[in-house]
């Protein structure tokens, strides 16, 4: 599955269950009430769920060869808090997701067969799953793929200071990655649209 967002390309693999949940019907539907969602939402085969947010703060201007000023990016504390409020807000939507669908007796009586038939694509198969991964089974993992020029190192590391301070629940420490230190590759290639 290839996607496009904030002009980077994203490759993932054919056995992972991803989702662009900002552009996902069931996020339209609650955006209007001040939910914040992430751009994917993945389930690889093992692990933890991922709720996957991209930043690109990497100057792509040709024009220009410097990087972005410190005063044209947003206070690390500020993105920081938007980022976990991103996180939780996404998880408060896998559940109310989850409560939509038990209503449904459609949902109740054709999910077993959905599982034995292995329809592991399905809206219905892959909300539970996130459901199971996020709440049943507590794993869920926020990851801030932040893209940025050589120029903002310590904008970077505030930032990430700021961002692993923060109480996340299920209790993980975030990931902040990139192209140059992407924890997922070979399986996950990402690359920047040129």
């Amino acid at each position: 599955m290839t996607f496009q967002e904030s002009g980077l390309v994203f490759h993932f693999p054919s056995n992972w269950l991803v989702r662009k949940f900002d552009s996902h019907h069931f996020y339209r539907g609650i955006s209007g009430f001040g939910f914040k969602g992430v751009d994917f939402i993945a389930l690889p085969p093992e692990g933890p769920l991922l709720l996957i947010e991209i930043k690109n703060y990497f100057n792509r201007d040709p024009r220009v060869n410097a990087p972005v000023p410190p005063e044209h990016l947003p206070a690390p504390e500020v993105l920081a808090d938007k980022l976990y409020e991103k996180s939780a807000d996404t998880l408060e939507a896998i559940d109310a997701i989850q409560r939509y669908y038990r209503r449904l007796w459609t949902y109740r009586f054709f999910l077993a067969w959905s599982f034995r038939l292995k329809r592991r694509r399905s809206e219905w198969v892959f909300w539970t799953l996130v459901f199971q991964r996020a709440h049943t089974q507590r794993q869920a993992q926020f990851v801030c793929w932040l893209e940025s020029d050589d120029g903002q190192t310590d904008w970077r590391e505030t930032l990430c200071i700021q961002l692993k301070a923060l109480a996340f629940d299920p209790p993980y420490e975030p990931l902040i990655v990139s192209i140059a230190d992407n924890p997922f590759s070979p399986q996950l290639k990402v690359e920047i649209i040129s």
